[in-house]
């Protein structure tokens, strides 16, 4: 009899205690978000803390931000065009699943793609019309993603001038790609000065 009335006792023990470690594993998340890291030390198992917290979606932003900044400003060289390579790819995967969504963190996943568009396409020379309607694509999915996001808007329009200044057309009927006989046509290039 008096061990049944010590198991109310232990199971508020044992709560007791899945409470304290889940605190401090919500505290691990706290800190982990403000050194900017993406994975916290957490005690409890199955990632209770951080399904409580719906840190998930974050975690993932901020991943691929971290892809994006690793990646961003190295250069491939001939030792290291492989590992470069597949670096910008995991990046770009990455940014792409977090910019499928809606809201600030989707733009600016967005902007990052359309950024490293704009690389590629700066150099390449900058008339890449494939390369520029990228990059345009990815601006404004940015501003479909957030309609508020200023620098988004900004980076397009600034993107825009850029190649009207160097005479690149995008959208319908931009057509500098190869046609189906892999034969550049007439109203492939960028428009001429005339006779």
């Amino acid at each position: 009899m008096r061990a049944l009335r010590l198991v109310p006792a232990l199971l508020l023990v044992a709560l007791a205690v899945v409470v304290a470690l889940l605190a401090g594993d919500v505290r691990a998340w706290q800190e982990t978000f403000e050194s900017g890291q993406t994975k916290a030390s957490t005690r409890l198992p199955w990632n209770i803390a951080a399904r409580t917290l719906a840190v998930e979606d974050d975690v993932q932003a901020r991943r691929a931000i971290a892809l994006f900044r690793a990646t961003a400003s190295v250069h491939g060289r001939l030792d290291n065009a492989l590992g470069v390579t597949a670096a910008r790819a995991n990046a770009e995967t990455a940014l792409a699943a977090v910019a499928r969504g809606r809201g600030a963190r989707a733009s600016q996943a967005a902007t990052l793609l359309g950024v490293l568009a704009f690389g590629d396409l700066a150099r390449g020379g900058g008339r890449d019309s494939s390369q520029a309607e990228t990059a345009v694509g990815d601006f404004e999915n940015a501003i479909r993603a957030d309609p508020s996001d200023a620098n988004a808007k900004y980076d397009l329009e600034l993107l825009l001038r850029s190649l009207a200044a160097r005479g690149v057309r995008t959208g319908p009927g931009a057509g500098s790609g190869a046609g189906a006989t892999g034969h550049k046509g007439a109203g492939s290039g960028t428009p001429g000065q005339g006779y």
